[in-house]
């Protein structure tokens, strides 16, 4: 019985350290994963869901830039932020579009987040559009996919490797 319990917990505790191997000599990174958020302001209490894709350059001062599409109801976004952090924090910032589905809109905004976590964590976002101010509490997952180390050269996980460590 304990040891079901204890599945999700060791799952977990694989996928960060799966993630961290990218990061031990990671000079460049890839990420990808979904977020989801609870979006207070406006009208009502709504939820959304995005996709984000985030560039991370860890060399000197750590930036990143990211792009996403989040949905909503009756609502499409479109956002990129310029971001930087101290590997378990950060802050974030940028301008979002925001597509009406049920009528034709277009509204322009800005949006700002402080975050926690490497590949599993939280984020709070501050979003302003069309005068409206929204406070949007969230999760997310991040998966790196691609990284390369400080020489420029691709680094792969210990589990994808095709070498045995024996040299003919």
């Amino acid at each position: 019985m304990w040891l079901t319990t204890l599945f999700p917990i060791k799952l977990l505790l694989c996928f960060i350290f799966w993630c961290n191997a990218f990061l031990v000599s990671g000079q460049t990174i890839w990420t990808l994963g979904p977020m989801l958020h609870v979006n207070f302001g406006g009208e009502k209490v709504r939820v959304s869901y995005a996709l984000e894709l985030a560039y991370w350059n860890f060399r000197n001062v750590p930036y990143s830039v990211d792009f996403a599409m989040e949905f909503e109801r009756k609502r499409i976004r479109l956002y990129s932020e310029a971001q930087t952090g101290v590997g378990v924090a950060g802050i974030a910032a940028g301008p979002v579009i925001e597509i009406q589905t049920d009528k034709p809109a277009l509204r322009v905004g800005l949006q700002g987040s402080v975050w926690a976590n490497y590949f599993l964590g939280f984020d709070f976002r501050f979003r302003y559009i069309d005068k409206k101010k929204l406070y949007c509490p969230g999760i997310y997952v991040k998966v790196p996919f691609y990284a390369r180390d400080e020489n420029g050269e691709k680094i792969e996980s210990s589990s994808s490797s095709s070498r045995s460590g024996f040299d003919d």
